[in-house]
């Protein structure tokens, strides 16, 4: 990995993560009724403790070494570190795979690699990354969703656009989540998807959409015109104000 990402940072994007995944589980599980979950870029696991939490206890997650084990959601011998800049194989296959905004920190050499490593794992994967103008904390991979959909293409993955028009109205899901998550499938992973998924298919050679009220969209196009590093700067300043907020009232809770 190009940076390490610290605990504040993870303070910080932990808090929307939870109440994300609530609403993201609520929405596919009933429909792909996976039993075995891989995140590839989980950080402390907080998406996995909501999957477990909604009965999955077959869970794995995948990040860089620096994750502080102390702070884990979910018991450590679930958690492995690589480096998702480089092939990664647990030897096995789960139910569902997923990677939510975990793209656009890697460098744009590495994206086919993650790619890679998500449908070497599973026949169904729940992908999402930053677009152009989203801006982050060193997002120096933010690509058109189209980008991603044609990695996926070349390896036998259909996009199926499920998750998106329902989460659109549901609160507490980042709009991160809530505009760029696509579900993707081989034909393997296509059998015994339900009917409700299977009309959601994007056709082969259509791009996958960009989505956003008005108001993403105009940020999108503000944050596209700022220089890489001020985007950066205005994102940790945001993160460390959210984190320190977020600890007060936990311990304020305590």
């Amino acid at each position: 990995m190009s940076h390490i990402y610290s605990n504040e940072f993870y303070d910080y994007i932990d808090q929307g993560a939870r109440s994300s995944a609530q609403a993201m589980i609520s929405v596919v599980q009933p429909h792909l009724q996976a039993g075995s979950v891989l995140d590839l870029g989980s950080g402390r696991g907080v998406w996995l403790s909501e999957w477990i939490k909604a009965g999955v206890t077959d869970v794995a997650g995948v990040d860089g070494d620096y994750v502080d084990r102390d702070r884990l959601a979910i018991p450590r011998q679930q958690f492995h570190a690589a480096d998702l800049t480089k092939p990664f194989d647990l030897g096995r296959k789960f139910d569902l795979a997923q990677s939510l905004e975990v793209g656009e920190h890697l460098p744009e050499a590495a994206s086919e690699k993650l790619v890679e490593s998500l449908t070497r794992h599973a026949d169904r994967v729940l992908f999402s990354a930053a677009v152009p103008g989203q801006g982050g904390e060193f997002h120096i991979n933010e690509k058109p969703l189209s980008f991603w959909q044609e990695m996926f293409a070349a390896r036998g993955f259909t996009a199926f656009d499920f998750a998106r028009p329902r989460l659109k109205h549901m609160q507490g899901v980042e709009p991160w989540y809530r505009y760029n998550t696509v579900l993707y499938t081989n034909a393997a992973g296509r059998e015994g998807l339900p009917q409700e998924v299977l009309a959601t298919e994007i056709p082969a050679g259509q791009k996958v959409p960009l989505a956003g009220s008005l108001g993403w969209r105009m940020r999108r196009g503000i944050v596209s015109l700022m220089p890489q590093p001020m985007v950066t700067r205005i994102a940790q300043g945001r993160a460390a104000v959210l984190a320190r907020r977020a600890r007060r009232l936990q311990e304020a809770a305590g």
